[in-house]
């Protein structure tokens, strides 16, 4: 592309106080519905700037960086020095790797949400010392889902959540103000690019060397080393023993024919023994959950059983007897009585039926009293056999204690 045929931005969107060369190109890009990359080369700068980590300008050589902020100043008409404000004096190693450059303060993002304001990440919000907002003291988190909600009902609710959940977690600690002062010495001076005197070596090498980025709980662990007690947050980073980015392996393939070496294969080897064995591991501990509960439940499952049989059997032997007094009635119809009370019987012991009676006898046989009164046996059954559980028990129909 010619320099006669390269025109300037449709749209001007200009940098907003503090925020970061990346946040700013993205919202510009999006602005004219167009990527980074695109949008360099329509600005006749190298596309491969696109991929490339330029929010340091300690790390951006002078000429480059030169022409990049002259093309998009030309291009936005926004000043130079502005674009320049863009950028942190620190080196590219005290910055967050760029796919964690999403964090940033929900407070922040949700008053620019309800005001109309644009999202963007702050330049201090992108330090590998960052651990939270200044103007709302608040701890900062991963921004990256609610980004890709948009500007919803949904991300609202998704940030005042946000909001509320750091609040409690900050709840638990005790921070430390001193640390949280040396924290924002540090901040401004990576921002400016200047050297810092005075500080506590120790503090700065764990405050600037942590190890917490690529763990979802990493501003509870920054803010635990801001607090009275560390040993959580030293105990985490001894875990996580690699840096902001993790090296990539520099070991090239073998040659086609050549012979692997004897460690080479020991190490490969150990890698798929330690891989199967942690599989089986996983496998035992489930298994043994499983038999710890099994263990838990035996109690309650073997009474359960126990019940579940006593019940089946005393379902067939009233049932049985039933239909015995039934027939038995035809002629003998006092007989029916005794079966009656049989039932009774059977179901007290396995307590099905109400075995509370508010009647009194002083016979040794409770019936005796009703043989004769067919009114007061009914009335005596029907109270008896109102158990519903006990009906549905013997198929009894509702009709048969009627009058």
């Amino acid at each position: 592309m010619s320099g006669r045929e390269r025109e300037p931005l449709a749209y001007r969107v200009k940098p907003l106080p503090a925020e970061c060369l990346e946040s700013w190109l993205r919202r510009l890009a999006d602005r004219h519905d167009t990527t980074t990359k695109a949008l360099f080369g329509h600005l006749g700068l190298e596309t491969s700037l696109a991929n490339q980590d330029l929010a340091s300008s300690a790390d951006l050589a002078p000429e480059r960086r030169v022409a990049i902020v002259g093309r998009l100043a030309w291009a936005t008409a926004v000043p130079e020095k502005v674009i320049m404000r863009t950028f942190v004096g620190c080196a590219r190693a005290d910055l967050l790797p760029p796919a964690l450059r999403s964090i940033g303060c929900a407070q922040c993002w949700l008053e620019w949400l309800v005001s109309g304001a644009p999202w963007r990440i702050d330049r201090g919000w992108i330090l590998r010392v960052a651990t939270r907002c200044e103007r709302h003291e608040l701890l900062l988190t991963d921004l990256a889902r609610i980004r890709g909600l948009g500007r919803t009902v949904a991300a609202q609710r998704s940030l005042e959540e946000n909001v509320d959940r750091t609040r409690e977690q900050m709840a638990q600690f005790t921070l430390v103000k001193t640390r949280l002062a040396w924290n924002l010495i540090i901040s401004h001076a990576h921002i400016r690019g200047t050297n810092l005197f005075g500080t506590s070596k120790r503090y700065e090498a764990a405050l600037i060397g942590n190890r917490f980025h690529f763990t979802p709980a990493r501003h509870l662990l920054l803010a635990a080393l801001h607090s009275k007690d560390v040993s959580e947050a030293e105990r985490i980073e001894r875990i996580f023993r690699f840096e902001a980015q993790p090296p990539r392996n520099s070991s090239t393939r073998a040659l086609s024919g050549t012979r692997p070496k004897l460690s080479d294969l020991t190490a490969t080897i150990a890698k798929i023994c330690l891989r199967q064995v942690e599989r089986k591991r996983q496998l035992l501990d489930a298994i043994c959950r499983q038999m710890e509960r099994a263990w838990q439940n035996y109690p309650s499952m073997h009474s359960a059983h126990l019940r579940r049989i006593q019940r089946a059997a005393l379902a067939s032997e009233v049932r049985s007897r039933y239909a015995a007094e039934i027939a038995g009635a035809v002629t003998d119809p006092l007989t029916c009585l005794r079966g009656f009370q049989d039932a009774l019987f059977y179901l007290k012991q396995c307590g099905m039926a109400d075995a509370a009676d508010p009647m009194v006898y002083s016979h040794s046989d409770p019936w005796d009293d009703c043989i004769d009164d067919v009114d007061r046996l009914r009335m005596r059954l029907a109270r008896r056999f109102a158990d519903s559980e006990f009906r549905s028990l013997l198929h009894l129909p509702r009709l048969f204690l009627g009058n």
